[in-house]
């Protein structure tokens, strides 16, 4: 996990910026043990509280976690000698940081005219 959070925050850090902070909440994925969600540091208030993070200081961007034994059997990877990690970005944060969006939301609700700027 070590290697997976080392790898994690240089990829926060180069995105968002070399001040964004990370962490990592426990959660469950199926394909990874032990599992987590990572969260950035907002990148809008600086981890103050805004309407784009609730107030909370925090943005979940992605899942991730060590491959799971089974998945590496199952791929005829031997589990005791490899080992490794996957995670997944939700580009919508990423969409939301480029283009100032406060609310997810407003990428899903199909308004042509929010739309349309993009």
């Amino acid at each position: 996990m070590g290697n997976l959070k080392g790898c994690l925050e240089a990829f926060a850090k180069r995105l968002y910026g070399e001040n964004t902070k990370i962490r990592l909440r426990p959660h469950h994925f199926p394909f990874t043990e032990p599992s987590c969600e990572i969260d950035v540091s907002c990148f809008r208030c600086a981890g103050k509280g805004c309407p784009m993070c609730k107030g909370e200081g925090w943005i979940e961007i992605l899942g991730g976690g060590m491959v799971h034994p089974k998945v590496l059997k199952n791929g005829g990877i031997d589990p005791d000698i490899y080992s490794g990690f996957a995670f997944g970005v939700g580009l919508e944060r990423i969409v939301m940081f480029r283009f100032n969006i406060d609310d997810l939301r407003l990428l899903y609700e199909n308004d042509l005219r929010f739309l349309s700027q993009f």
